[in-house]
């Protein structure tokens, strides 16, 4: 071997490991965004389902005290009572609705239509159907934070009103 061959593979591996470690970064930034792309393309959420009655004592349940602050708003202050009838769980992907047969007849879909990124809100389209499926009680397209809460409803169910909050979190790595 000649001097000028040696040079020659000295040179290379030299320069593969100067490289490596900017191979290594890169396939580490790379990595995240990968995975921001992913998370921006789902959603979990969590449907609560609950009953407001006109009587009652006036407090809230414990399976309920998650939504205590909300339950006190004057939204709500011609109801007494509150139970929880079910819970939920949606995994979106984007642009793919997800519908789910509620206790109560109703057929529940949502539907993620993706993000902003500056305000991080999630768009959303709900639509409430009947429970005898014959139409549509709400059909409507909403925006608000990841991570926060948004009430639809206000149907007549027995003796009250049924309402749905609706708690969803961008992403398949968070719980909502």
């Amino acid at each position: 071997m000649n001097t000028r061959t040696r040079t020659r593979r000295l040179l290379a591996s030299t320069l593969g490991l100067a490289l490596l470690p900017a191979f290594g970064l890169s396939a580490a930034l790379v990595t995240p965004a990968v995975a921001s792309a992913a998370e921006a393309e789902t959603a979990k959420c969590q449907v609560h389902s609950v009953l407001a009655l006109k009587t009652g004592d006036g407090s809230i349940p414990d399976d309920l005290k998650f939504l205590a602050d909300q339950l006190s708003a004057d939204q709500f202050a011609a109801y007494k009572s509150f139970r929880l009838l079910e819970t939920k769980q949606f995994k979106l992907e984007l642009n793919k609705p997800a519908v789910a047969a509620m206790k109560s007849g109703h057929k529940l879909t949502l539907e993620f239509l993706g993000s902003e990124p500056e305000t991080k809100k999630l768009r959303l389209r709900a639509n409430l159907t009947s429970r005898t499926g014959e139409g549509s009680l709400v059909d409507t397209r909403l925006q608000f934070p990841s991570g926060g809460l948004l009430w639809v409803g206000g149907v007549r169910h027995d003796d009250g009103k049924l309402f749905f909050a609706i708690h969803c979190v961008q992403g398949e790595a968070t719980k909502p």
